[in-house]
């Protein structure tokens, strides 16, 4: 992998890391938004409410993907997911200066929506952005690792969130957290939205979407043209998203889970999130390589199967309380997740024409994560209170895992309707790969 690839992964990878930092915290840090925004005595009944919210971000997420889809097909894949870094950081610095309830009363509960709905609706054009941009300046063969590698810094940045979680409450007490030690991430998620969307800044846009304006295919309305000509690529974009949403935001879902139901330190819980996420993180390009070798199928299909057997046997000895069992729980499914998570992205990107790639990524891609991530949490925590058993999140994981393995087996099978946008090996792409 030459230079100038090198540069295009780094500038994609860093502003992903960042933007999702900035997303995830909420979700991290649940426990004392919860508090300072839906007050109850239940504290499940808070939770609820607090997560219900999380879920409201993620449903905005496809309306993103919709507009960010456009935008990268009719104006530039460069555009796109920089306008989108810079709309996350200030809605992510709105939420850190955000009164509370005692404050504001119902006002503050309304406005952390409508801000939750503006970091969904912003970062549905970052994946799709990120990983279409990388592909469409790497050589084919060389795809696989180079998505895997962005995914794997975007990862990052919810280890980078979780791991000043666990610094903040190794410094603070529970009430200097309560009081005012949760926003600081929101802050910093700020700051660091800014420098994303600086470095997003100079890169150049890619030789695919430039050949394309140039021959003038690009559509006047994409995502209807992916509507028409590739519903079955739709549907098996959003299924393959399935499974990778719901382990992502179980990870997420650990600090709550782990100090609400099995009863952990906080300041463990954290470290113990912190330390999935950076498995999952470094096995990422790893399983894009691997991809890129014996196939996406093969390895989606693989990541699937031992999500849902390993799944179930890691969950079992986590609530047994066993001592190595949280370290054997995150590493476990940190490695197994990462056969999906690595490889799904470029998967779904691959399926799609040129002209209309970044609205049908960015719609199925999105819509995924919206059902299947944004309920995640939420669930897992109404059904643990119903049930009142604490194996709850694996069985959500297993049913979004069967959909993921029955999308990997249609991988293959899906049929091109629009063979005149479908093949980019038949635009002759410009040999200027640099960058500013």
């Amino acid at each position: 992998m030459n230079k100038n690839s090198r540069k295009i992964i780094f500038l994609s990878s860093v502003g992903g890391a960042l933007e999702f930092f900035d997303f995830t915290i909420y979700a991290l840090f649940a426990p004392y938004i919860s508090v300072a925004f839906f007050p109850s005595e239940n504290k499940f009944i808070s939770l609820i409410a607090t997560f219900a919210v999380f879920a409201v971000g993620y449903f905005a997420r496809p309306l993103g993907g919709v507009v960010f889809g456009h935008i990268g097909d009719k104006k530039g894949r460069r555009f796109a997911f920089s306008l989108s870094v810079l709309l996350m950081a200030l809605a992510t610095l709105l939420i850190g200066c955000l009164p509370t309830y005692q404050t504001w009363g119902l006002l503050a509960p309304m406005l952390l929506i409508l801000l939750r709905l503006m970091q969904g609706f912003s970062v549905g054009g970052e994946i799709p952005g990120a990983t279409i941009f990388t592909a469409e300046h790497i050589p084919m063969a060389q795809r696989g690792f180079a998505v895997g590698t962005v995914f794997m810094f975007v990862t990052l940045g919810n280890a980078i969130a979780s791991s000043i979680g666990l610094t903040l409450v190794k410094l603070l007490s529970h009430q200097a957290m309560q009081a005012w030690g949760w926003r600081i991430p929101f802050v910093i998620g700020f700051l660091l939205g800014l420098v994303g969307y600086i470095i997003r800044k100079k890169a150049l846009e890619t030789p695919l979407f430039t050949e394309l304006e140039v021959k003038k295919m690009l559509l006047r309305i994409p995502v209807l043209e992916s509507l028409k000509h590739a519903k079955q690529q739709l549907m098996v974009g959003f299924l393959l998203t399935a499974l990778s949403a719901a382990t992502i935001f179980i990870f997420l879902y650990l600090p709550t889970y782990l100090t609400t139901i099995l009863h952990y330190q906080i300041a463990y819980s954290y470290l113990l999130s912190t330390i999935s996420f950076i498995t999952l993180a470094l096995c990422g390009p790893l399983c894009g390589f691997l991809s890129d070798k014996i196939g996406r199928k093969k390895v989606l299909i693989w990541g699937s199967i031992l999500c849902i057997v390993v799944g179930y046997v890691l969950f079992k000895q986590l609530i047994a309380h066993g001592f190595l069992m949280p370290w054997l729980f995150v590493i476990g499914m940190g490695i197994i997740v990462a056969l999906v998570n690595g490889t799904y992205g470029i998967a779904i990107c691959e399926q799609f024409s040129p002209a209309f790639r970044a609205s049908g990524m960015g719609l199925s891609y999105n819509l995924g994560f919206a059902i299947f991530g944004g309920l995640a949490p939420l669930a897992s925590t109404y059904f643990i209170h119903v049930s009142g058993s604490a194996m709850a999140p694996y069985y959500y994981l297993l049913v979004c895992g069967l959909l993921t393995l029955f999308a990997s087996l249609c991988f293959n099978n899906v049929v091109h309707k629009h063979p005149s946008l479908t093949d980019e090996k038949s635009l002759p792409l410009s040999q200027d790969h640099s960058l500013q």
